[in-house]
């Protein structure tokens, strides 16, 4: 008996930060499920188009970042992993100074907007302001994520994850008593919250420094990704282009709504992603095993796709039901969102890719960014060319090309840590 209560309480041990870690995640997207169902409630199809055009801004906006987070994102964990913690820090603060002058950058363009634009639309003009404020969150959020590396600090952020989806749900009021214009407050509110908790809690302090040989280290490694990243943006946002030419802004609308059901499948594999990745890369600095990451890539692709398939089955089935009793604005999106959850679990479960950032295998990443951007773009285009229902043929479009990625995503990975493989590094 003795023997069992030690092995259990290992076991504990050795798992406690991912199920906290995970349970957090949960949260974060069950409370962004709700929050999408209240919107719908609350918010014309107009309105919820005319948000996720203006929201098109923050994807583009990474362009700013130049990729000296997504650097950082590597070098960090690795640098820990090599037990270089000074350097790690000079890293750190050298990022932290970049994403200030950044931020301070985009302040001025979006105050510039809002000011001297001539904007007749309110909501339009606002919403350009609310979108800059949210970019400046953002901006620092990349940073502040990128220094939750260790397991104590991932303990911390699933506390963090966990106030984050009762602050989402909380403020839901705003949205119910000033319908648009609280949506905008809402959205500049909950982030400045989370941001606030992960700035007091980082795990990483330092002052604003300047290092000229950790920025050009920084650069050199994140250029490669933050240009893949972009196209990652450009891609990921094609489904909104395509409706918004070819269709109209409430389509846009109820489009947005049904992707609801993959942006929540979605949270929750970047939140898994955001444990993984930094645990790879950690692991691999520490003990240079490709062999090790694959298993590590396998363990990770089976347990998503045990947790995620079971839950969009139920999802798929209520989702009528709710639609119909609740939301009668967006009943025509019904179908549409029932497509783009089993989306949003093809897309959840190829988090293992991230491998190929951590081994910084350039050839292979770009192999498989150049495959799914051009997925994204071509399959959602075809599906709105060829489907009378433009919302749902986009949507099949997205659900073929993250289910072709998947594959796609997974044999890459493979290759790049299989020294075996004539084509790996």
């Amino acid at each position: 008996m003795k023997k069992k209560g030690i092995k259990i309480n290992e076991l504990l041990r050795q798992y406690k930060t991912p199920i906290l870690y995970s349970g957090g995640s949960i949260a974060k997207a069950f409370s962004t499920m709700i929050v999408g169902f209240v919107l719908a409630k609350y918010i014309s199809p107009e309105d919820l188009g005319l948000w996720a055009s203006i929201n098109l801004v923050l994807t583009y906006s990474v362009f700013f970042q130049g990729g000296l987070i997504n650097g950082l994102n590597i070098e960090l964990p690795y640098a820990y992993g090599k037990e270089e913690v000074d350097k790690a820090k000079t890293m750190a603060g050298t990022a932290q100074t970049f994403t200030v002058v950044s931020s301070i950058i985009i302040l001025f363009i979006g105050l510039g907007c809002f000011f001297y634009i001539p904007i007749d639309d309110p909501k339009l003009k606002y919403g350009i302001l609310s979108i800059t404020c949210v970019i400046l969150l953002f901006y620092y959020q990349n940073y502040l994520m990128s220094t939750f590396r260790s397991k104590n600090s991932f303990l911390k952020l699933s506390v963090i994850q966990i106030v984050d989806a009762f602050v989402n749900l909380i403020s839901l009021i705003l949205v119910i008593y000033y319908s648009f214009y609280g949506l905008l407050i809402k959205a500049v509110f909950v982030l400045a919250i989370y941001v606030t908790l992960l700035h007091f809690w980082r795990p990483i302090k330092v002052s604003l420094i300047w290092n000229k040989d950790a920025f050009l280290k920084l650069s050199k490694i994140g250029l490669p990704i933050f240009g893949l990243v972009l196209l990652d943006s450009f891609s990921s946002t094609a489904d909104k282009l395509w409706l918004l030419n070819f269709s109209s802004l409430a389509d846009v609308g109820l489009y947005s709504f049904g992707f609801y059901a993959l942006s929540m499948f979605s949270l929750f594999s970047i939140s898994v992603a955001g444990y993984v990745y930094p645990r790879m890369t950690y692991n691999y600095g520490k003990n240079n095993d490709k062999l090790e990451i694959w298993k590590y890539v396998k363990k990770i692709t089976g347990l998503l796709i045990i947790i995620q398939v079971p839950l969009a089955i139920i999802s798929y089935y209520l989702i009528p039901i709710l639609i119909t009793r609740y939301f009668p604005n967006y009943v025509s999106a019904t179908f549409t969102m029932q497509i783009l959850l089993f989306a949003g679990v093809l897309k959840g479960c190829v988090v293992g890719v991230n491998a190929l950032w951590s081994l910084k295998s350039w050839k292979h990443m770009v192999i498989y960014q150049l495959i799914y951007s051009l997925l994204l773009f071509s399959l959602s285009y075809l599906g709105v060319q060829f489907y009378a229902n433009k919302i749902e043929g986009v949507a099949y479009g997205i659900l073929l090309a993250n289910g072709l990625n998947l594959i796609s995503g997974l044999y890459i990975t493979y290759l790049a840590t299989n020294k075996h493989v004539p084509i790996s590094n």
